[in-house]
């Protein structure tokens, strides 16, 4: 179904449009965030105590920060830079997931998984708005595929990279790292009756060598928070979620994720739909359950948090692949043609967004591509052959994925005003001294000046730092608020302003966004 060549260009197309939006603007809030944490590292010159804004943080493990500065002092500050080490991981975790799969079943199921994986929504979203998931998920998928291979195989280079990943995964974002393998490998093996190695001793090796990559971290978290800190690694930021001691809940119900994961997944729900259904029904055929176990398992844990965003079943994802990999038909039928329906769709989603919601010439481009790519997914529709099918499903996804990075991404975070209002003071050389933001800030505007910029909380405080030379940024009303206290202020420039994070439908309507949109300003003194 997967041939060796199809599975080579369709990897290739994905690191062309995985590299097409490495250079793009970070978004707030969480990616500019920590960007900005990053370069805070990098001026302190301390690697194990957290500051966001100046002062110590606690909720995010280091690994992240880490990497990225490390890649920042390879390759200098830039976007780029910031996300490749997470990118490089994110590839990672594709290649663990081929040999997870290959453990239990044919280089062609295991071609399918990482096709699905890699060219799905969740990957492109991963390896652009970088968190810490995209690390989490990669370290995740290799704990289970080392952990596998030392069950199956007993191969002691297993059980070391067993190790290794599981530090990882708890330095990208604590113990759910742990959590997923125990309960995708726990399960299977209880299932399959595997008690004796499912207790071996030889795991004591894999925690020893996890704990000893956290002790930098440890150390880090009891200098500046003290036991709490600890505490709050170990228990209160991921199983105080479920509890409510974790302080972050909101008003989701346990069903959020069930129509999370159908568009993470994106555009191979159909074969999730399938591949579930058939590897309930093999349940007592016995063979790999891991991936059915722990994706479900996972899932459920996860529902029964107190708050809850899209991003935290990315770990589920590549386990939900191998069960969608096996769900596709080995012939011709109603299911691939109806996932050519999905295909034309999406393609015809793309055609309106590019050439209506976002029209300009590059999108009347690829708004032309697209008429042809739904002529080009048409053609296969008597035939329904599989591979065609799977060969036109990537296609649809590079080019959708192209279209994304370099016109919709451009288009909208041309309505980040934070990021434009940093960058600006970048380069005009203004410094905490002369850059302050009035009731307006965010983690986007500290990215890209390159220092914290000092918050104002009122007028009344804006005008005993006011001097000649300083600039404000802020919004219309606080402008009239400080040309009624007698200022007289230049408006230097303005931007329009929306948080691209979270945009609705109404958005993607030309006719809608403005009313919409905010203005954010910068004025001289």
């Amino acid at each position: 179904m997967v041939s060796p060549a199809l599975f080579r260009w369709s990897i290739t197309g994905l690191v062309v449009v995985v590299a097409a939006g490495l250079g793009l603007d970070l978004m707030e809030v969480d990616a500019a965030q920590y960007a900005a944490m990053t370069r805070e590292m990098m001026d302190r010159g301390d690697l194990i105590h957290l500051v966001f804004r100046g002062a110590d943080y606690l909720d995010k493990p280091p690994l992240l920060f880490w990497s990225a500065a490390a890649s920042h002092a390879l390759f200098g500050v830039s976007d780029w830079s910031y996300r490749l080490p997470s990118v490089l991981a994110a590839f990672l975790g594709l290649f663990a997931l081929y040999r997870f799969t290959l453990l239990h079943h044919d280089p062609d199921t295991a071609r399918r998984a990482v096709l699905v994986m890699g060219c799905s929504a969740a990957f492109l979203l991963m390896t652009n708005d970088v968190r810490t998931d995209t690390l989490l998920t990669a370290a995740v998928i290799t704990t289970i595929w080392t952990g596998s291979a030392w069950m199956e195989h007993r191969r002691w280079w297993a059980l070391a990279g067993c190790g290794i990943a599981l530090g990882a995964g708890l330095l990208a974002k604590g113990p759910i790292a742990g959590v997923a393998p125990a309960l995708a490998l726990g399960l299977d093996a209880a299932w399959r009756r595997r008690w004796r190695r499912l207790f071996d001793p030889a795991w004591l090796l894999v925690a020893a060598i996890a704990g000893l990559m956290l002790v930098p971290m440890l150390i880090g978290l009891h200098e500046q928070h003290g036991p709490h800190g600890i505490r709050f690694f170990f228990w209160e930021q991921s199983f105080g979620r479920i509890t409510g001691e974790n302080r972050w809940k909101d008003d989701s119900t346990v069903l959020y994720f069930l129509h999370e994961l159908p568009w993470l997944l994106s555009p191979w729900v159909l074969f999730l739909i399938v591949g579930l259904r058939a590897a309930l029904r093999r349940l007592k055929a016995g063979g790999e359950q891991v991936s059915l176990f722990g994706g479900l398992s996972v899932l459920i844990a996860l529902s029964l948090s107190q708050f809850k965003l899209p991003h935290y079943i990315y770990v589920t994802l590549p386990l939900f692949a191998v069960v969608a990999a096996g769900g596709m038909p080995e012939r011709s039928g109603r299911w691939w043609r109806a996932q050519l329906v999905v295909l034309i769709l999406v393609l015809a989603a793309a055609v309106v967004i590019c050439a209506w919601s976002f029209a300009s010439p590059v999108g009347t481009a690829f708004a032309a591509a697209g008429l042809l790519a739904i002529a080009w997914v048409a053609a296969a529709w008597r035939s329904a052959a599989p591979t065609a099918v799977v060969g036109r499903t990537v296609g649809t996804v590079v080019f959708y994925g192209l279209a994304l990075n370099l016109h919709v991404y451009p288009s909208l975070l041309g309505y980040q005003a934070n990021a434009h209002a940093g960058r600006w003071a970048a380069l005009h050389g203004l410094g905490p001294d002369s850059f302050l933001g009035l009731q307006v800030a965010g983690t986007a505007l500290d990215r890209y000046a390159g220092f914290t910029v000092p918050w104002l909380s009122n007028v009344e405080e804006a005008v005993r730092v006011i001097h000649p030379g300083v600039h404000i940024y802020t919004d219309p009303g606080h402008e009239a608020a400080l040309r009624a206290a007698g200022l007289a202020p230049v408006r230097v420039v303005s931007w329009p302003d929306v948080r691209v994070q979270v945009i609705g439908l109404d958005f993607l309507v030309p006719t809608r966004r403005a009313a919409l949109l905010e203005e954010r300003v910068i004025l001289r003194f």
